[in-house]
């Protein structure tokens, strides 16, 4: 029986320019350059993903410019920046006036804000009815997958208490409504209610204003969700009182007290894929405000909405840690809490159950490191006194004997893409669990229990003898690690970027200079790995996705690579942030796009490997 072809990604056939931003709650994932936002989405623990509303072909929200008589003026964008890397600016020219649009997605609320600026440039005055425009047609669901989700009630009006069009999705009791209110308040309110059930509800809402020449004017609108309308209306009053310079105030100071010292080109991709990473690797679920980590919020992501252990323990936390400590305790504790009643399984809906059967070695492994890099860096004991915390390091090594083989290496279902192996024991999901022993081993010598942390080093030190046993075989650069092998002489020459082999060092199973490392490193970029692609944009690849990877590229910088960093300066890959792979000729996004766990590795890889130190881990935790 042969063995099962790997699942490939379908590649992206063409390049959307998407601006996401988003805070906690919100996401606004494919914001269009000329200023469109085509959809909106939250988390919900209810339906154990995302729920999105969007206008299917028409944007969900759209700036609008009216002349006097109700004729609509074309806006024709000029330019876009982000601001602080997160904050979206759009400029457009009209024959009459100059525009200017803020999008600002303010830090621990359920809404955002869409601030619209005019100019009259001209000799004469101008009266223009400017505000917003949009089409709610659908409510989407989405674990991997968006869909529409069929026999939606959807309902609207215009509220007169709150000054607020609501917009309300139910299904016997109701699941999601959005609230939009300007301010100033709209005189011109028009509403065309949809025909049936697949219409669309069609809406403006503006503001009649007179310029004078070289006057200035502006509209802003705040729109707020709640998992009902009276929640979401009230919620759009509450965002109104603070006013848009406090919001716009807070949120900047937010964003530059996490400002890293680092300028130019790096600087840039460090701080997007950071911010990117932390409010799109991590939220809140709309209906129980709890805390949860998925792969990315972003539906362009391929497998999106959903908890992997790996992405969010190896990849995420990182990132967290660099943006804001707090939340990666949070992160953890939710890691070690709900995510734990499967360990190591493939992936996990938000609630911890079972989304994609499948053993994965590397996303069991990466529990007790998780803590151990936390501890490192904060060098907060006081984590250990939780119950899961110490459940989990106290199950890890029970859990881990589950799979060990006959030989004492340990197996695996599935390798770090997720796909089944040739032989099921991975050099570097071994790497992992020696590794995640020497961390249970180190947390339990820091908390006085000498005999616990004994007994495991011993555990440890015998896997990792194993591990130079059975997986250094001779390759054609010399000896190097298999990627895989049986425990009977049989290996396989391979790597994979999720769980590269070029993470060995890295992860502290052999110094930098090792032969045998360099060997593997070597054969990684070079001709006799056939999954090595050559280009403009080259990089390693994989037989999962047969493209360069940018997460090869982090590997590779970590590896000791430096001329890795290259990579990042000039690919472009999806908009500036992370993707799974991108194109060998132009350096865009291929496989992946959103990829929002890769893009904190990749921040925290290149910082990593840079002279740039940070604040310096502590030796030792001290509570």
């Amino acid at each position: 029986m042969g063995r099962e072809p790997y699942m490939t990604p379908s590649p992206v056939e063409e390049f959307t320019m998407a601006i996401p931003t988003g805070n906690e709650v919100i996401s606004l994932p494919d914001l269009t350059p000329r200023g469109a936002i085509p959809s909106l989405h939250v988390l919900s623990q209810q339906a154990l993903g995302l729920l999105g509303m969007d206008g299917e072909e028409e944007a969900l929200l759209d700036p609008l410019l009216l002349r006097e008589g109700g004729e609509e003026v074309p806006l024709e964008a000029r330019d876009w920046s982000l601001r602080d890397h997160w904050i979206p600016e759009i400029t457009w020219l009209s024959q009459e006036l100059e525009l200017r649009g803020t999008i600002l997605t303010p830090v621990g609320t359920r809404g955002f804000a869409y601030r619209l600026e005019a100019r009259n440039p001209g000799k004469k005055p101008v009266e223009v009815v400017l505000g917003f425009q949009g089409c709610w047609k659908r409510l989407l669901y989405t674990v991997f997958r968006s869909r529409a989700l069929p026999h939606i009630t959807r309902i609207g009006w215009f509220d007169p208490w709150t000054r607020s069009l609501v917009l309300e999705a139910s299904s016997g009791t109701p699941i999601l409504a959005l609230a939009l209110a300007t301010d100033p308040s709209p005189d011109h309110v028009h509403l065309t209610f949809p025909h049936d059930a697949t219409g669309g509800f069609r809406f403006q809402l503006g503001r009649r204003m007179r310029m004078e020449p070289g006057g200035k004017v502006a509209v802003t609108l705040y729109a707020a969700v709640a998992p009902e309308g009276d929640g979401a209306r009230t919620t759009s009053v509450d965002l109104r009182r603070r006013t848009w310079e406090t919001l716009f105030q807070e949120t900047e100071t937010w964003l530059h007290r996490r400002r890293l010292p680092l300028e130019g080109k790096v600087g840039k991709v460090v701080q997007r894929n950071l911010l990117f990473c932390y409010f799109y690797a991590w939220g809140r679920t709309i209906d129980t405000e709890e805390g949860v980590l998925v792969t990315s919020r972003s539906p362009r992501y391929y497998v999106s909405a959903a908890y992997w252990a790996r992405d969010a323990l190896l990849w995420t936390l990182p990132a967290l840690l660099l943006v804001d400590p707090p939340t990666a305790k949070a992160a953890l504790l939710y890691a070690f809490s709900t995510q734990w009643r499967n360990p190591g399984i493939h992936a996990q809906y938000l609630n911890g159950s079972v989304l994609y059967p499948g053993f994965e070695l590397d996303e069991l492994a990466a529990y007790p490191i998780a803590m151990e890099r936390y501890l490192l860096t904060t060098g907060d004991l006081a984590i250990l006194r939780e119950d899961s915390v110490r459940k989990v390091l106290e199950g890890y090594p029970e859990e881990l004997e589950k799979h060990r083989g006959p030989h004492g290496l340990y197996e695996t279902f599935l390798d770090p893409s997720d796909d089944p192996p040739q032989y099921p024991y991975l050099t570097y999901d071994n790497v992992l669990a020696w590794r995640g022993l020497v961390a249970c081993s180190t947390v339990w010598e820091w908390l006085g229990e000498q005999r616990k942390s004994q007994r495991i080093r011993g555990l440890a030190d015998r896997l990792a003898a194993l591990i130079q046993k059975w997986c250094i075989v001779e390759g054609p650069l010399g000896p190097m690690f298999a990627w895989a092998v049986d425990g009977e002489g049989r290996f396989q020459l391979y790597d994979n970027p999720p769980g590269s082999l070029q993470l060995l060092a890295y992860y502290g199973f052999c110094t930098p200079d090792d032969p045998v490392f360099l060997n593997t490193v070597r054969w990684i970029h070079s001709p006799h790995n056939p999954h090595y692609v050559q280009g403009p944009f080259g990089e390693a690849g994989s037989a999962h996705a047969p493209h360069p990877w940018p997460m090869a590229a982090a590997n590779s910088l970590l590896a000791g690579r430096r001329e890795a960093l290259d990579f990042f300066l000039r690919a472009e890959m999806d908009n500036g942030i992370a993707c799974e792979t991108v194109d060998v000729e132009t350096g865009r996004v291929k496989t992946g796009a959103a990829f929002a766990s890769c893009a904190g590795w990749i921040a925290s890889a290149i910082l990593t490997s840079s002279k740039w130190a940070g604040s310096k881990p502590r030796a030792t935790p001290s509570i």
